[in-house]
């Protein structure tokens, strides 16, 4: 027998005599609010958007870290200047706003781009933090370094402990990306910029062509790709000769927010024209579906529900997401894993949990002893296999 399918628009369904309730929504009840892993099929190619080969890039949702489209996504690579995102992230968690650095001698003799900082200096961290991010001045890098830690070598030794706070197992040569040792993957680079979205100080600064400083001072983003898209919200560019061009790139649209990071680029045009590909695609061909399920399974001491943790998965805009309930579901049970699955794709598994708290033990009650049996009889045959909920 084939397994039943019911509609996510239907409010309940009832199965069997109302022996099996599936119900659209878990409702006001609260539960846990994440999985240990982002849900979703497997990540999809670069096919039809024009991406060079040799380029690593990688598209995530921004919320949840899922990854929708890769390719090279696992080479380790210089990333020059976007290694600053997690400057910034190590900065922050360390001096406060209102912080007051005085610029010393480090600053002296650094190449490539600057915020023309000099000895002697007494600078506010925000406008600092403005000059590394916007103008992406390697003294202010420095400076930002040696006033947290004394020594940009000790300052790159807590850059590496922010960047295992997120998960990222690499050690940055430099805070500035000057160092080829500054290398991440796309896929690192990804989560660095997510957790730079995530924090309020660097949010407002990454998504300007200009920000104000407190003094008045106007700083101009060097980030072109701001330009491209009307919903652009940051993040970070770079160059060296090792690197080539990068970009981390995310734009927000209807309430949906998709990071897109591009490692080896020959030019600007290229790293820009791919990012907004990548964006566009996110946006226009995948859809975010809330996972939200419960079952009710009835016994004679009344129903035992179980409901899967609320959570949030992108699929292709013309799937199905489907929940399975598994044949193993019993009326004593405490926890169980379901799988989901788009369209023909299996797209992991997603904890279920029980929501009325009773502990099932066997009764002497020959009611709910024949209640069970019956239920118990029915599942070998109606009830064989997964059955499934589809959320459309």
């Amino acid at each position: 027998m084939s397994a039943p399918r019911w509609s996510g628009r239907s409010a309940t369904v009832v199965l069997l005599a109302a022996t099996l309730v599936v119900s659209s929504s878990i409702g006001s009840i609260g539960i846990r609010t994440a999985v240990a892993e982002p849900l979703g099929p497997r990540p999809a190619g670069v096919a039809g958007l024009a991406v060079r080969e040799g380029l690593s890039v990688v598209l995530v949702e921004a919320s949840t870290g899922q990854v929708l489209v890769e390719q090279n996504a696992d080479a380790r690579r210089p990333v020059a200047s976007a290694i600053k995102l997690a400057t910034a992230l190590t900065v922050i968690a360390h001096l406060p706003e209102g912080s007051i650095v005085r610029i010393g001698t480090e600053v002296v003799g650094i190449e490539g781009s600057s915020y023309d900082l000099r000895p002697g200096e007494v600078r506010d961290v925000d406008d600092l933090l403005a000059g590394l991010l916007l103008r992406s001045g390697n003294d202010a890098a420095v400076a930002l370094a040696v006033a947290i830690s004394g020594s940009e070598e000790a300052f790159i030794e807590r850059m590496t402990d922010t960047l295992g706070s997120i998960g990222v197992t690499a050690r940055p040569g430099s805070s500035s990306g000057l160092d080829v040792d500054d290398a991440l993957t796309a896929r690192e680079l990804a989560a660095v910029s997510r957790a730079a979205l995530a924090a309020p100080r660097l949010r407002g600064m990454l998504a300007s062509m200009m920000h104000e400083l407190q003094d008045g001072t106007v700083v101009e983003n060097r980030n072109l790709f701001l330009l491209d898209m009307p919903d652009a919200t940051g993040l970070k560019t770079g160059f060296t000769s090792a690197a080539g061009f990068t970009l981390a790139a995310s734009a927000r649209r209807d309430g949906r927010e998709l990071i897109a990071v591009v490692l080896g680029a020959i030019d600007d045009l290229e790293r820009r024209a791919v990012a907004a590909r990548l964006l566009e695609h996110g946006f226009g061909a995948t859809r975010p579906v809330d996972v939200e399920r419960s079952v009710s399974l009835r016994t004679a001491r009344g129903p035992v529900r179980f409901a899967t943790v609320r959570s949030t998965i992108v699929v292709d805009r013309a799937a199905d997401v489907i929940v399975e309930w598994p044949s193993t579901l019993r009326p004593e049970g405490e926890l169980v894993t379901v799988a989901l699955r788009a369209g023909d794709s299996e797209a992991g598994s997603i904890d279920v949990v029980r929501l009325d708290g009773r502990q099932e033990v066997a009764a002497p009650s020959i009611g709910r002893a024949l209640a069970d049996g019956v239920y118990a009889a029915m599942r070998p045959g109606a009830l064989a296999g997964s059955r499934t909920t589809s959320l459309r």
